[in-house]
């Protein structure tokens, strides 16, 4: 469960630094997307992603009782970036309030891993 966990959140870092560069680039070329063509499909990625990533992750987080990391905290990344991975692809959204979120849900996934890497190390 650890290994996959730590695979999965790896991938949810990577789609949080995407939705920066999705951010940058809406603000740069200031038009609204198209939403079935761009934002839905990665959406839905994302999404996907998230949901078995949040099973793993509370799962863990009952049986480890990591320090510092909580179930809130896992439903709280959930819900942060399944809405950014749409917003991000509006000019309209402030690209402050991306930039924001994406530092929150950076954080814990990072104290994720660190948790993770600990266990492992430790031969759990």
């Amino acid at each position: 469960m650890e290994r996959q966990l730590k695979v999965l959140t790896e991938q949810l870092l990577d789609y949080n630094q995407k939705i920066l560069a999705i951010s940058r680039q809406a603000h740069e070329r200031k038009r609204e997307p198209d939403f079935f063509a761009e934002v839905k499909p990665f959406a839905d990625q994302v999404k996907q992603l998230l949901d078995e990533w949040k099973q793993i992750a509370i799962s863990w987080v009952k049986k480890a009782q990591p320090k510092h990391i909580h179930e809130i905290q896992i439903e709280t990344v959930g819900e942060n970036i399944e809405k950014i991975s749409v917003e991000a692809f509006y000019p309209s959204v402030s690209e402050r309030r991306i930039k924001q979120f994406c530092r929150s849900v950076e954080y814990t996934l990072s104290l994720v891993l660190e948790r993770l890497e600990q266990e492992l190390c430790n031969g759990q």
